[in-house]
């Protein structure tokens, strides 16, 4: 049973579960349609709620509701549900600093202000089942306020999806970008050479970045053990992969065994050998 405290519009109310003693959004089709505030309701059949009972990096759930205009919780909860098809489970807890972040990106464009990002290529690549979902996002965005946000905005979203998925906060999930984008000039610079962004080396290394920090964050074991050799025999490699580990362990809180930094440093040694070569011809 709950207790309606305010009617949002016609698609999503405010209410208090009286069972778990926590304030709720509802959110679908007519689902605030001639109801009323302080009428009691069971849980409407078929729509989703979202519970306000989670601090987020941006506050309070129930402390941010009282700022969010309900078409942004509508577009979010368009984006959970996509990304609940793509991924199946998600916290939905992410409905209100998402909602709040792109009505702060419409502000942003009502105000003519300019914003980016320089690691939106690193995270499309790092997170791209996210960025696609969050793609569909931005349709939905269009769609319901006219505005079309930048593929910048679009990486947001898809770090909120990651953390929605993965239980890690969209500020780490955007260090780890930042990280990996960090060590690709890195290699660049040490080196003389460019690593062009959706190249086959490029993709790659990410690919590998992704698939590691999922082996980490699940305690999944490593079976590969190349640690003498890379230490051996491709010792730039393995001192930039070290670096990079141990910057990942910082921000994550999870060890990175040695198998993992070896394993790491094969994928920069052989994009050293790909692309130094490709630079000589």
């Amino acid at each position: 049973m709950v207790v309606i405290k305010k009617i949002l519009n016609n698609n999503a109310i405010l209410a208090f579960d009286i069972e778990k003693k926590k304030e709720v959004i509802f959110l679908g089709k007519g689902v605030g349609f001639n109801k009323k505030i302080a009428m009691t309701d069971e849980t409407p059949p078929g729509i989703k709620k979202y519970y306000l009972d989670k601090d987020t990096e941006k506050g309070l759930s129930a402390d941010l509701i009282k700022n969010v205009a309900p078409i942004y919780l509508e577009i979010a909860h368009e984006i959970i549900k996509t990304a609940e098809v793509k991924f199946e489970q998600l916290d939905n807890h992410i409905l209100l600093p998402l909602a709040d972040h792109i009505a702060f990106a419409i502000e942003r464009i009502e105000g003519h202000i300019n914003f980016e990002n320089p690691f939106t290529n690193d995270i499309r690549f790092l997170y791209e089942q996210e960025f696609e979902v969050a793609l569909k996002g931005k349709a939905v965005i269009t769609e319901k306020t006219g505005y079309t946000i930048s593929d910048d905005d679009v990486g947001y979203i898809a770090l909120y999806i990651h953390s929605a998925i993965s239980d890690t906060k969209v500020s780490q999930s955007m260090n780890v970008a930042i990280i990996m984008g960090e060590a690709i000039k890195q290699i660049e610079n040490d080196c003389s050479m460019t690593i062009k962004v959706g190249s086959f080396a490029y993709s790659r290394l990410m690919y590998h970045f992704r698939f590691m920090i999922s082996r980490v964050m699940t305690n999944e074991k490593l079976n590969s053990d190349m640690i003498e050799y890379t230490k051996n025999h491709c010792p730039y490699a393995f001192e930039v992969a070290a670096g990079v580990c141990q910057k990942l362990e910082q921000e994550l809180g999870k060890p990175f065994s040695e198998r993992e930094v070896s394993y790491l440093a094969l994928h920069i040694e052989r994009i050293r050998m790909i692309e130094g070569s490709s630079l000589e011809s």
